[in-house]
């Protein structure tokens, strides 16, 4: 029997080439369109990372003998103004503290809003749970008022006073035992030198 050699027909070979310079082409613009993908991200992952930047602050809670304030360095996202910095920080001084320190807020609470006035008046406004779970005591409340107060004015120059409300209304105090009126100074003999 005789074996038949097929020739390559000239179409065949044609069609090889084209084939070849089809798969040249793919690859060229997948290469192409990769780099310009990676451009087209890169800007992204840049603002991600700008987005999730933090900034130290110092949150003051409670000894154990509620005589001082102690500070614990916590990180907050940072924020493109003061005011949603000091609401951060806020959320955050309700939370408690991590380590052995004694919350001065109780964990029912929730902040509604944050203000600051041109007079570096910060209006700091709570759920209702704030006067209502409050453990009661003078030091406490002097503890409560005062992490508030000096944790918001360390951290933010920009505050000097701290007027309290409860939902939206000025409180004239916590539990009875301080008087919040009118807006509250800083009192940085509280806090426990280290």
């Amino acid at each position: 029997m005789k074996t038949k050699h097929k020739k390559n027909s000239p179409q065949k070979s044609r069609g090889g080439k084209i084939l070849f310079f089809l798969v040249l082409i793919a690859i060229g613009l997948i290469l192409v369109f990769h780099q310009q993908a990676f451009r087209s991200v890169k800007p992204l992952t840049k603002r991600r990372s700008t987005l999730v930047e933090r900034k130290e602050v110092l949150l003051y809670f409670s000894d154990s003998e509620e005589g001082y304030l102690v500070g614990e360095k916590r990180k907050i996202l940072k924020k493109n103004t003061v005011q949603d910095e000091a609401k951060e920080t806020v959320i955050e001084l309700i939370k408690g503290p991590n380590g052995k320190l004694i919350r001065t807020l109780p964990p029912r609470t929730e902040l509604l809003t944050l203000q600051i006035s041109d007079a570096g008046v910060a209006r700091v406004n709570f759920t209702p749970a704030l006067a209502k779970d409050h453990p009661g005591g003078s030091s406490a409340e002097m503890m409560t008022v005062y992490s508030i107060v000096n944790s918001l004015s360390v951290n933010f120059p920009q505050i000097r006073r701290v007027q309290f409300l409860i939902d939206g209304k000025p409180i004239a105090t916590i539990v009875g035992h301080l008087s919040l009126e009118q807006p509250v100074s800083p009192k940085p003999d509280l806090i426990k030198r280290q």
